[in-house]
């Protein structure tokens, strides 16, 4: 209002320096309106909704900016932890640190996840990568294979709780990896046996494997190893039981040769 009396109602005897000086004034004045009005949208923005929040983090995701997309996140969980979008922001946590490899924390998050929202429509995502996040720790070539076998039993309890889930298909075939790779690890033991001439614990785990993993494709080996083992335990009977068993179901393995010499020895 002083602005516009200011330039409204100048003075008729006012000086050339009086005008200049009123027209500086009128302009530090009106800078300082200005600066005033913006000061509310500059230094208080306007904050982002949890809804906005959620979306802005699904987006860095799909571009892999974990960083922000955590930060967008972390801002809903602390700041609307009332909001339904929380429910959203836990899941994506989770999936962030799947993401970034961080498969023990993606783990206890994705646990954390169905503990608390177990009927949630996306509660079989989070179950599927729960059992993924085992998947991925797991390591054949070490004798420990708890990851693999806890892989299994997440796969196992996710296909039992969520027949029609969409990720079913890929949940059946890593079950199967699990599988494989749990058997795997046991031949290797129980060559590791037979090599070191300890043939009591190799038949332990060989007898193991086939009790437990009926069908894996080295079977045929398993069976010629183990009577082998048993022929140096000189039980020959058993050992003469799975050359025959050998030759029966795999007539066309590499290792019956060598079984048929065996039986021929021990005859």
């Amino acid at each position: 209002m002083i602005v516009f009396l200011l330039f409204r109602f100048p003075r008729k005897d006012m000086t050339p320096l009086h005008i200049r000086f009123q027209t500086v004034l009128i302009l530090f004045l009106s800078g300082l309106l200005f600066l005033n009005g913006c000061s509310g949208s500059l230094l208080n923005p306007r904050k982002e909704t949890p809804g906005e929040l959620v979306q802005k983090a699904v987006t860095y995701i799909r571009v892999d900016n974990y960083i922000d997309a955590k930060a967008a996140v972390k801002e809903v969980l602390e700041d609307y932890p009332d909001s339904p979008e929380r429910v959203i922001a836990s899941l994506l946590k989770a999936e962030i640190h799947y993401k970034e490899g961080e498969y023990e924390q993606s783990k206890y998050l994705f646990k954390a996840f169905l503990e608390l929202y177990p009927a949630h429509r996306l509660a079989d995502r989070a179950s599927f990568f729960l059992a993924m996040s085992d998947f991925k720790l797991m390591d054949i070539e070490t004798r420990d294979q708890t990851s693999a076998q806890n892989a299994l039993e997440e796969f196992d309890k996710f296909l039992t709780e969520f027949p029609e889930s969409k990720y079913r298909p890929q949940a059946l075939i890593k079950k199967k990896e699990c599988i494989a790779s749990l058997a795997r690890n046991q031949m290797a033991i129980g060559k590791f046996y037979f090599r070191t001439s300890s043939f009591h614990s190799a038949i332990n785990r060989f007898q193991q494997l086939l009790s437990a993993y009926p069908d894996q494709p080295f079977l045929d080996e398993v069976l010629f190893l183990l009577g082998e083992s048993y022929y140096n335990e000189q039980n020959f009977d058993a050992a003469k039981t799975n050359y025959h068993h050998l030759i029966r179901k795999f007539p066309r393995s590499e290792f019956v040769k060598e079984a048929r010499v065996r039986l021929r020895e021990i005859q």
